[in-house]
């Protein structure tokens, strides 16, 4: 008797057992299923259009740099590039004096020098954001919509809090240097939850020109140039220190120098702007612009730029 009666629990218990496993391999099926219908995130490379070729080759070079340590500090050398970073626990970085790396802005920095040759974006985070160098500049509440690849984009609940940095690829990712011991990734632009805005370095690759007016107490005065012009150090200068490219550009200030000139064309005005190759705070001649005749010196408006 007893025999059967064991026989029969264990016949009656098998299935109940089988169904259990069967409930358990559906709950991990559905589990995994959850986890697939999160989005991958894509290659790292340009993602959309209408970006300017410098900032394009920027994308490019932060994608070069995926897999690089991450190290607070790192990148903020005399040279941009990776760099032994700063030991700090208190801000989670314990071990980073030994990581040669690139944290957040190290990060930008070096992809654009590696763009365009030039330390553009030296700096951190919150010494970037107020650069005179931005072109264009957003913020939260213009949404990500104007945002191009190129675009750096900042993160902190106020400008004085503002704490890390990315560059936008489009279509809602980023490339970042992200935290101690993580590495140069793809994200999506939404894993931060405080965005606080954008500046763009280089207007963008369409035939739409920047702004004529600039905004109010920027300092900047919009002109249109002939064709690429060297600029110099000085107005006296006859070493030339970089390129100013065809276009629409901004300048500060002019100051009275040497002779340029062809043919009958000539100016002594020289424009203080930041180039497009080389150092900023360098000095383009007034001939180059091709809006206004012989020693005269006005933005596109017809405002004569201060001395």
């Amino acid at each position: 008797m007893t025999t059967r009666v064991n026989v029969l629990s264990r016949w009656l218990v098998a299935p109940l057992r089988w169904a259990a496993l069967l409930s358990l391999l559906v709950s991990v099926g559905v589990f995994f299923a959850g986890a697939g219908a999160a989005e991958a995130a894509p290659a790292c490379g340009v993602l959309s259009t209408g970006a300017a070729p410098q900032a394009t080759a920027a994308v490019r070079s932060a994608c070069g740099l995926i897999g690089t340590p991450y190290s607070w500090g790192g990148g903020h050398g005399s040279q941009p590039g990776p760099t032994y970073g700063l030991c700090d626990p208190a801000n989670g970085a314990p071990n980073d004096c030994n990581v040669r790396g690139l944290d957040c802005s190290g990060m930008v920095r070096y992809a654009y020098d590696l763009a365009v040759g030039d330390d553009v974006i030296n700096g951190t985070t919150r010494t970037q954001w107020p650069t005179s160098r931005a072109v264009a500049r957003y913020y939260r509440a213009d949404g990500t919509a104007p945002l191009l690849p190129g675009d750096l984009v900042y993160f902190g609940n106020t400008a004085s809090t503002i704490h890390h940095v990315a560059m936008y690829l489009g279509q809602g990712w980023i490339v970042e240097a992200p935290y101690s011991g993580g590495y140069v990734q793809v994200a999506a632009l939404s894993s931060h939850g405080d965005y606080y805005g954008a500046i763009r370095l280089y207007g963008p690759g369409s035939t739409t020109p920047p702004p004529t007016t600039p905004p109010s107490n920027s300092g900047q005065y919009w002109v249109d140039t002939l064709a690429n012009a060297p600029v110099y150090g000085s107005p006296t200068s006859t070493t030339s220190t970089g390129t100013l490219y065809q276009g629409t550009n901004y300048v500060y200030c002019k100051a009275w120098g040497r002779e340029v000139s062809n043919g009958s064309a000539f100016n002594h005005w020289w424009l203080k702007t930041d180039p497009d190759s080389g150092p900023g705070g360098q000095w383009v001649s007034a001939f180059y612009l091709s809006r206004w005749g012989n020693d005269t010196a006005k933005d596109n408006n017809g405002t004569t730029i201060p001395d």
